[in-house]
């Protein structure tokens, strides 16, 4: 079963890659950055898990526009979800960028009331899939039927409007 719902899936994504026209736009304001070391602050929710990073600690009471542009170091997009794509409960699917992290197309456009705009415009090689597991063997290549990969030159475009919260 597991290796048909694979297929389905990855025809699922050829195709809503087809739509979109090899384009991911996403605008992700729900949630907010916390800061989860002095010169960290990530974004977790169950669809979104993304990672910015400072080169130097970032204090509540100094921070501004301007010190958080000079000392950006590099973003993580180490989980993003797909807009209308419908994907089993116990799957994830997520697009992949060549690097884990980078600094290379993030713009850090705003600081206003505490929320920090961020555009990052980057480029994803593939769209993957794989089935939650239970006590998954270490070292062990996936089963067959649970991951897949579809492999495209995609543009991604995410908008990040969300507050900064510290510690």
């Amino acid at each position: 079963m597991s290796s048909s719902v694979a297929k389905d899936l990855e025809k699922k994504i050829v195709a809503w890659l087809d739509a979109h026209g090899n384009k991911i736009e996403l605008n992700i304001n729900e949630g907010e950055l916390k800061q989860c070391t002095p010169t960290m602050f990530t974004c977790s929710t169950p669809q979104t898990f993304i990672s910015i990073s400072f080169k130097h600690p970032i204090l509540k009471d100094k921070v501004n526009l301007e010190e958080l542009q000079r000392n950006f170091s590099f973003i993580a997009l180490n989980q993003l979800s797909l807009p209308d794509l419908d994907v089993p409960s116990n799957w994830e699917v997520q697009p992949q960028t060549s690097m884990s992290s980078f600094d290379e197309g993030v713009t850090i456009e705003a600081y206003e009331n505490g929320r920090l705009r961020v555009t990052i415009v980057t480029q994803f090689f593939a769209i993957d899939g794989q089935q939650e597991q239970r006590n998954p063997t270490m070292d062990k290549q996936a089963d067959e039927g649970t991951y897949f990969q579809v492999r495209r030159d995609i543009k991604g475009t995410i908008k990040l409007d969300m507050p900064l919260v510290f510690e």
